[in-house]
């Protein structure tokens, strides 16, 4: 699940949100907007060529460190196909949310998920472990077909032209490559040095509760990021008036505050019915600590917000100190709170008070930077 989220996100070169950015930008000029087509396609194809070819040659190792079992290599090797199909629906779905066209990507979305559950349940209950493994890859594939199918309806249609590939947009496009490559690695490493030390000092038992946090954290965030890249980062890509991108993301902080602070309400105070379902009844350690993952994640939440900013203005060093900087203050406390408090519940609060940091830090760079 970690290795196909992590591919999810570097799909394509990992270039999703400078094709939302410049498609925002160039959707009143053809010209601009097609020679983007071409530099980005061009990019994310050579991209996943060579990711493919990297896990087809090292399927077995791969297969080992992750699956425990050599003879699942096949699986890394579907993996490394699946990703291919996952970079098309990635400059499609990035193409539509910079010209704001909603409904195309909400079908490509809604109608792949509908498709692959039966497809995902058939896998999963005729085999088993790799069955569960191609179902995880696969639900994100199937939006391709959809996808596929509403590009062919579309003016984009077959726009791109090995001859139109811009070189100073692919050196544009490479800083959002690094920029999610970053993002991609960075929680990811952050995530196994501290499962690995809560499995050394406190057990499985406590692992596994704080990774049961993370994927209820993972499910609910991930709708607030792809809010915010499809709707809120388009709109700040079009602007150029400071004053202008600080009200809009004043406001959309303030909305993404009242939203989640519903949802997370109705999640804490429901928590007995919620975790059963969600996880199991093995899970129920958990609800101790939950208020700490959630006001972590409420702070986590608006903080995107001012971070989509350096994404939509292409700082790709703001980005990258702001990223390291998070990861690197989250294992700093886990280190230092670990002391006291042993345990997931040292690992929530330290989770907690290193994103309510973040969110103020955010605010004041946000300030510094409308002033400027």
């Amino acid at each position: 699940m970690s290795l196909t989220s992590i591919l999810a996100l570097l799909a394509g070169g990992g270039i999703s949100h400078g094709v939302i950015k410049y498609s925002a930008e160039y959707r009143k000029d053809k010209f601009s907007l097609y020679r983007l087509l071409s530099t980005a396609s061009a990019f994310a194809f050579v991209f996943s060529a060579l990711l493919a070819l990297l896990f087809l040659l090292f399927s077995r190792p791969i297969s080992m460190f992750i699956l425990g079992d050599g003879n699942l290599a096949w699986v890394i090797s579907s993996l490394s196909v699946f990703q291919l199909i996952l970079a098309f629906n990635m400059l499609f779905s990035s193409v539509a949310n910079g010209l704001a066209d909603v409904k195309s990507f909400a079908f490509a979305q809604i109608i792949g998920n509908l498709i692959s559950l039966p497809f995902a349940w058939l896998l999963i209950s005729k085999f088993g472990l790799s069955g569960a493994a191609i179902a995880i890859v696969s639900i994100l594939a199937m939006a391709a077909f959809p996808s596929l199918y509403l590009y062919l309806r579309s003016s984009l249609r077959f726009r791109f032209r090995r001859r139109k590939i811009d070189p100073t947009l692919l050196k544009k496009l490479s800083w959002f490559s690094l920029m999610l490559c970053v993002s991609a690695i960075a929680f990811p490493v952050v995530e196994i040095y501290i499962r690995q030390s809560l499995i050394s000092n406190s057990g499985y038992t406590q692992a596994g509760i704080w990774q049961g946090l993370i994927r209820l954290s993972s499910a609910y965030l991930g709708f607030f990021s792809v809010f915010l890249a499809s709707y809120f980062m388009p709109m700040i890509s079009r602007t150029s008036n400071k004053k202008e991108v600080e009200s809009l993301t004043l406001k959309f902080i303030v909305f993404v505050m009242v939203v989640f602070a519903a949802g997370g309400g109705v999640l804490y105070f429901w928590r007995d019915f919620f975790i059963p379902l969600l996880l199991s009844s093995e899970f129920e350690g958990l609800n101790n600590f939950l208020i700490y993952q959630l006001i972590g994640d409420f702070f986590k939440a608006s903080n995107y917000v001012i971070g989509f900013i350096a994404v939509a203005r292409a700082a790709t060093r703001t980005y990258i100190i702001s990223e390291v900087f998070q990861a690197g203050l989250f294992v700093f406390l886990t280190f230092l709170i670990g002391r006291f408090i042993v345990g997931a519940e040292g690992v929530t609060i330290a989770y907690m008070i290193s994103y309510i940091i973040c969110f103020f830090v955010g605010v004041v760079v946000l300030k510094f930077w409308v002033r400027s």
